[in-house]
């Protein structure tokens, strides 16, 4: 993924960021909507999931990967508001998708995150291929808010992106090599 890319999407409830590779889908008949909370809210923990509260509307929503804070600085002075905030650790591919797509995965053993079977066409997941790394995820939506939200003295036009996700890059730390001891140099290390 070079730059920036929009994508749209239906969702209900929240919109998320999974890691392809680590997030970790739960499987059980009865799962209701406190059990899948309680489930992202551990994932998130664990640095493979970034949800965010969303309506249930077609949404176009724009991604931004950057190496530093100027992109997200700019956005903030531009009458965008924050609306959530986390971290993400990927090997190189993250998945977009909402609530829908995770709680039929809680449901359902056989089903995947990226499995697009059943679901509308606005509604299916995105993978994104991004530099494997540790990412710093902030949302903000963008002002006036077409579905509630923003102020009577705004301007009511309906904005072409709802939501703008900037992904700030963190390489992987190098691999720590274990000190080695050496015997007879330093007497109190042997």
């Amino acid at each position: 993924m070079g730059g920036d890319v929009v994508l749209s999407h239906s969702g209900r409830e929240y919109l998320a960021l999974v890691d392809v590779e680590t997030y970790s889908s739960f499987v059980a008949r009865d799962v209701d909507h406190l059990d899948m909370m309680a489930h992202l809210f551990g994932q998130m923990k664990a640095l493979t999931a970034v949800a965010w509260g969303a309506p249930g509307r077609e949404l176009n929503v724009r991604f931004v990967v950057t190496q530093d804070d100027r992109t997200a600085d700019h956005i903030a002075l531009s009458g965008c508001r924050t609306t959530a905030s986390g971290w993400v650790r990927t090997s190189g591919r993250l998945c977009f998708t909402s609530h829908d797509r995770l709680f039929d995965c809680a449901h359902h053993r056989t089903h995947d995150v990226l499995r697009e079977e059943r679901l509308p066409k606005n509604s299916r997941p995105h993978v994104l291929a991004v530099p494997p790394g540790i990412y710093s995820v902030q949302i903000f939506y963008h002002v006036p808010f077409p579905y509630g939200g923003g102020s009577e003295f705004m301007s009511s036009t309906k904005p072409k992106v709802h939501f703008t996700v900037i992904l700030r890059h963190y390489a992987f730390p190098a691999p720590r090599i274990a000190p080695t001891r050496l015997p007879g140099l330093i007497p109190w290390a042997a």
